[in-house]
């Protein structure tokens, strides 16, 4: 994968934009499009273009990534399950789609979210677009759980 390749792939997700947090070596950001609610991408902070061609410090931190994430939506939106997909059929960057499943819905700025294919595998090809709410989604997932208070 080339340079601009890497960044056509940040350009169409909007890593920049919608980032959540970063570590050493992947950036977690919110999904353009939310086929549940609290839906993220996860990505490879350099150019690869296959899961083969992790290096051995990028795939320690990708535990870390998932550990933060995780801690993250359960905090904001306490997800039933987590679904990590990397199909990597269009874009051919190493991230991977994290969609939060719910067996029942939930409500976000007086807006019912339904996770309308549980418990089957999601469909990441509809969803609500972020623009409405990407602010309020943005810091409701920023917020360290730690910082938090019950």
């Amino acid at each position: 994968m080339s340079k601009s390749d890497f960044d056509a792939f940040a350009e169409k997700f909007q890593l920049s934009e919608l980032e959540v947090f970063k570590t050493a070596y992947w950036i977690c950001s919110l999904r353009p499009v939310q086929p549940t609610l609290g839906s993220l991408v996860l990505s490879l902070r350099r150019p690869c273009g296959t899961l083969g061609g992790l290096r051995a410090e990028e795939g320690a931190d990708f535990a870390s990534a998932c550990n933060l994430l995780e801690e993250h939506l359960e905090a904001a939106f306490a997800p039933d399950k987590l679904n990590y997909l990397a199909l990597m059929m269009v874009d051919h960057q190493l991230h991977f789609h994290v969609i939060p499943r719910y067996a029942e819905s939930r409500t976000f700025l007086g807006v019912e979210w339904s996770d309308i294919e549980w418990p089957t595998p999601p469909d990441v090809t509809r969803g609500h677009p972020v623009e409405d709410v990407r602010s309020e989604l943005l810091l409701a997932l920023k917020i360290a759980p730690a910082d938090r208070v019950e």
